[in-house]
């Protein structure tokens, strides 16, 4: 079989540039071990980008001149765009399957003709919502339970036959990779001394929302408030040819801050690292901090750091709200930097049954071959399907409602992932404390105002409970 894949990142062949294009890698090489015929079209970080094999069977062709780096990937002429569809639909023509490797090729006529299978993985950036209304996908894959019901939330609100070409497949953790193992040599690359030093980790890319500035928070809360002077918090840099004007500036205001709290011999900047030493990085560090307000679908650096024995700490943001139950891994609110650095403690005075009932529950859930088997599988038995219809949404007499999947309570706000903010009102979360549904007689009966259910729906608090199953 000849399976077109499409990647609107760049892909390098000695370089991963993160969880996307670490999965994309797994899910190629097991269809090229199967025989099957694998070109991945991606975009190209420089105009002399060569093609290179990537696995068995597996060609990557650098060749769609997507504006480089992010964001506005289709920042581009109308010129480059025909030049965009003229490749793709030229590899589409002989092919037998297309895969679509986060929803972000826009242009659904293109692959009218070919069984195509989309999965997203992300929730956030343009490209991705914007396909999700119109991909026309036959099967679509989502990540984790919290981007399902996002999506069946938003697009499926007018798509009704798009739920029943919804597959969960979370991502897997390789535990044949992720696991503890020595890390010497790293630590004596970036100058660290693990005996000495409490190293922290921020394996995240340098862009607002991943985290940095709530870790560098933490850190001084850590130095001037428990004295503990020893603290190194690692920070990878991005890579040159990804770097944009916005992450300059965001590297500026993070060396400010870091000054303005007096941190800076407590943050190390190291090169980004290789997929290879990811494991040895992990297992290097004390804690990984995973504090940002970026939506995440499913996150792999806090998972993979705990099936390398070292515990993370995450924001109850997105996915991380509810992929691990609340006694297998540290959550706190967006913003709370005192709870952080309580965690901080916490975990270096010992946890050890924790750790490892985290990892026996990860080992569960989260298999990595079940992964890429079920890829395999999903992309291979794709059939095409009539192109999915819009249906305006139709009153329903007694419609039930609750809060969205991408709001939770918390104490007496809710937090709105997306607004990135926590909002009072103390209405709605009476109601909530009363039930999980309700409909407008329920608010009505509670003396709540058509004013303020149209506030909550304008605000994007409710949503329809069919659509959230």
């Amino acid at each position: 079989m000849k399976i077109i894949v499409f990647s609107i990142n760049p892909i390098f062949p000695d370089v991963v540039t993160g969880g996307a294009s670490k999965h994309l890698y797994h899910i190629a090489r097991s269809l090229g071990e199967e025989g099957h015929v694998v070109k991945v079209l991606c975009a190209q970080s420089r105009t002399d980008s060569t093609r290179f094999e990537w696995a068995e069977n597996v060609q990557v062709l650098p060749i769609l001149p997507f504006h480089l780096p992010f964001p506005q990937p289709y920042a581009i002429s109308g010129a480059d765009l025909g030049l965009i569809v003229e490749r793709v639909s030229q590899y589409l023509q002989t092919a037998d399957r297309f895969y679509i490797h986060d929803g972000e090729f826009l242009l659904s006529d293109v692959y009218a003709h070919i069984p195509t299978v989309t999965s997203f993985r992300d929730n956030i950036y343009p490209e991705s919502i914007l396909g999700s209304f119109i991909g026309k996908a036959d099967d679509v894959i989502c990540i984790s339970q919290f981007s399902s019901d996002v999506i069946r939330a938003t697009s499926g609100r007018f798509y009704p036959g798009l739920n029943e070409r919804i597959h969960l497949v979370n991502n897997g953790i390789d535990f044949d990779v992720f696991k503890p193992v020595p890390f010497e040599q790293l630590a004596k690359r970036f100058h660290v001394d693990p005996q000495r030093d409490i190293i922290l980790l921020h394996p995240h890319r340098p862009e607002p929302g991943k985290g940095l500035s709530e870790t560098i928070q933490v850190v001084a809360r850590l130095v001037h408030q428990h004295g503990m002077q020893q603290v190194k918090v690692l920070i990878p840099e991005w890579i040159e040819s990804m770097v944009s004007g916005g992450d300059a500036s965001f590297y500026q205001q993070m060396l400010h801050l870091m000054e303005k709290l007096g941190v800076q011999d407590h943050c190390v900047f190291i090169p980004w690292i290789s997929q290879q030493e990811m494991p040895a990085f992990y297992s290097l560090g004390r804690v990984t901090l995973c504090l940002g307000n970026f939506v995440e679908t499913f996150g792999n650096v806090a998972y993979e750091s705990l099936a390398c024995n070292t515990p993370s700490i995450v924001a109850r943001v997105g996915v991380h709200r509810t992929l691990l139950p609340d006694h297998l891994i540290d959550k706190v609110d967006y913003g709370d930097i005192d709870g952080a650095v309580d965690c901080v403690l916490s975990i270096l005075a010992g946890d050890v049954e924790k750790q490892s009932a985290s990892l026996t529950y990860l080992k569960k859930h989260l298999d990595f071959q079940s992964q890429v088997d079920a890829y395999r599988d999903i992309i291979t038995r794709c059939q095409k399907r009539e192109p999915l219809q819009f249906i305006p949404p139709q009153p329903v007499p007694g419609q039930k409602y609750s809060l969205a999947p991408w709001c939770y309570l918390s104490g007496e706000r809710i937090y709105h992932d997306f607004r990135r903010e926590y909002i009072y009102d103390p209405d709605l979360i009476a109601l909530l404390r009363e039930s999980i549904s309700f409909g407008r007689e329920d608010a009505v009966h509670q003396s709540i105002s058509d004013q303020n259910w149209q506030t909550w729906l304008d605000k994007t608090l409710i949503v329809p409970v069919e659509l959230t199953k």
